[in-house]
């Protein structure tokens, strides 16, 4: 275990981490198969908040107790590093009953499904500004993946702010927060996750479980996206076959004309064309591109991977993904990485395996 240390530096109050040591060398190292709660209470992190009404002293004396205005308090409670007792805290003021606090314990359940399923093992647990801001860090694995297709950054994490007008953030990330410098720039990076809490709801079981959903990376959607992804890999398609999935995909409008031949759709001078969106994404099938007339390596379509090795419904699958996350125009690089963090069958990527999976087994 690493040295404890009592002074903080770069806003970090108290802290805990695994695996690699901070630059700052600040916080208590710990392994990296700690649960949740566990890392959570070596970072001094197992207090409490809650409402408490604004109190103050009148002109004649009197102490006065506010019936609509409320204060978020620290509850007292002393450090493990250096045994010094912390007194209550007020972290912000001028709150209504309609501010729900969310606790750091119930934010460490969040993570409890992706550690237990071997998706992710707790990397950082920090307080930031005194405990206005609490981050807690997962390290992710090769099977987190989200629903849909999309590999996420190495980390992601729940940001909760205790000063009475943030939300909870819930962000992938390329970097590793240690500390309030960390915690910025991840912030500011274009990232595959991207969710908000509101403090005007309780952060139930079910909205828990919602918030998942929404972005794509409940343990359920990835179990089930996995064997999907499996049975896709076992069956072959042909070039015909390749050809119809994308037309169904991006311009299925195409089949409802008496004359369309889908064997022609690539001839020279043919009345039917086929989209910007079918061109790049059969060329991603072939690895290659077309610029000024002439056909390109294209590189890194993850053609070479095993399960796409073959000609086979889950390459027809990667095609399309490829061609959303890197060739598609029309939208800023953020607008896409925002597309591609909602459920899958409210975007393209979630279409186009629907109709891979049904073209699959109607073979």
């Amino acid at each position: 275990m690493a040295e404890r240390r009592i002074i903080m530096a770069h806003e970090v109050e108290t802290m805990a981490w695994a695996n690699e040591v901070p630059w700052h060398r600040l916080g208590v190292g710990v392994d990296e198969n700690l649960t949740p709660a566990q890392i959570l209470r070596v970072a001094d992190l197992d207090w409490s908040v809650e409402r408490k009404p604004v109190q103050w002293t009148g002109a004649d004396g009197q102490l006065n107790t506010s019936e609509k205005y409320f204060s978020l308090v620290r509850e007292a409670f002393t450090r493990t590093c250096d045994g010094v007792q912390m007194p209550e805290q007020e972290l912000a003021s001028g709150l209504t009953d309609q501010y729900h606090p969310i606790q750091n314990m119930r934010m460490a359940e969040f993570f409890s499904d992706y550690i237990k399923n071997g998706v992710a093992t707790m990397e950082t647990a920090i307080s930031l500004f005194n405990g206005k801001i609490v981050v807690l860090m997962a390290k992710t694995n090769e099977n987190f993946e989200l629903a849909g297709g999309d590999k996420i950054e190495q980390y992601f994490y729940i940001a909760s702010y205790h000063t009475g007008r943030d939300q909870v953030k819930i962000r992938s990330s390329r970097t590793r927060v240690v500390c309030n410098n960390t915690f910025s720039a991840s912030l500011r990076e274009n990232v595959a996750i991207k969710g908000v809490i509101s403090h005007r709801i309780e952060f139930t079981n079910s909205i828990e479980q919602q918030v998942k959903e929404d972005l794509g990376i409940s343990v359920e959607q990835m179990r089930k996206f996995k064997e999907q992804t499996e049975f896709l890999a076992s069956k072959k398609l042909k070039e015909k076959d390749l050809l119809n999935y994308l037309v169904l995909v991006y311009q299925p409008q195409l089949l409802k004309e008496k004359s369309f031949d889908i064997g022609k759709m690539f001839d020279k001078g043919y009345e039917f064309k086929p989209s910007r969106n079918i061109n790049k994404s059969y060329g991603a099938f072939h690895d290659r591109y077309e610029k000024n007339g002439k056909l390109l390596k294209l590189e890194n379509t993850g053609n070479d991977l095993a399960s796409c090795k073959s000609d086979n419904w889950w390459k027809a699958f990667n095609c399309v993904t490829f061609n959303e996350d890197h060739l598609r125009g029309g939208a800023t690089a953020d607008e896409q990485r925002t597309k591609h963090a909602l459920l899958e069958n409210s975007s393209i990527k979630g279409k186009a395996l629907d109709i891979a999976l049904e073209l699959a087994k109607a073979q």
